[in-house]
C-alpha cells in the first residue's frame, strides 16, 4: 500500500496555510516513513501528484464558523464547484477525469480540514484560534491513516509537539 498525506494551502494568506503546518510537522518527524507533499496548487495541477498512490490524505483549510475545529470529509462529501472559467475542475472532477483517462489514482481519499474564517489578509499569520488546533489536526490524521491500516510509530507520535 502506497499513501500519500498532501497538505494544501497559501501561506502568504494567514490560516489558509494550515495545511501546509500539518504537513511540516509530519514530515519532519517522518512519523509515518510515507510520502508528505506541500502545495500551494488545486485541481487538475494535483492530479500528477497523486497518481500511483493506493490512497490520499489530503490536509486543508475549510471556511467554516467554528476557527480551529477540524473536521473529516470525504472526496464526495466536497461536490462540484462553481468556478469563473470552464477550464478549472475541482480536485473531486479532477482525480475522476484522471481515472477515467486510465491514470492509476488513489482508491480512498479523504480531506481532513480546519476550519478558518472567511476574511484572508495577504501576509497575515496564522491565528491564535488555528495555530491552537494544529496537534488536533495533526492528530486527526494521524488516527485516520491507522484506521487505513498504516503502521503509525507510538515514539515518533509522542515527539510531535516537543
Amino acid at each position: 500500500m502506497a499513501l500519500l498525506i498532501l497538505g494544501l494551502g497559501n501561506d502568504l494568506l494567514g490560516d489558509d496555510g494550515i495545511g501546509l503546518l500539518a504537513a511540516d510537522v509530519l514530515e519532519s518527524r517522518d512519523i509515518l516513513g510515507i510520502k508528505v507533499v506541500k502545495s500551494p496548487l488545486s485541481g487538475l495541477y494535483l492530479v500528477e501528484l497523486a497518481e500511483g498512490f493506493d490512497d490520499l490524505v489530503i490536509i486543508d483549510s475549510i471556511v467554516g464558523d467554528t476557527p480551529g475545529k477540524v473536521v473529516q470529509l470525504k472526496l464526495s462529501e466536497l461536490g462540484p464547484r462553481i468556478v469563473p472559467s470552464a477550464h478549472y475542475l475541482g480536485l473531486p472532477e479532477a482525480l475522476e477525469l484522471a481515472k477515467r483517462s486510465g491514470l492509476r489514482m488513489p482508491n480512498r481519499v479523504a480531506v481532513v480540514a480546519m476550519q478558518i474564517g472567511d476574511s484572508q489578509v495577504v501576509g497575515s499569520d496564522v491565528s491564535d484560534h488555528v495555530r491552537e488546533g494544529l496537534p488536533t489536526l495533526v492528530e486527526e490524521v494521524l488516527k485516520l491513516v491507522q484506521q487505513w491500516g498504516y503502521e503509525v510509530r507510538p515514539e515518533a507520535r509522542r515527539e510531535l509537539f516537543r
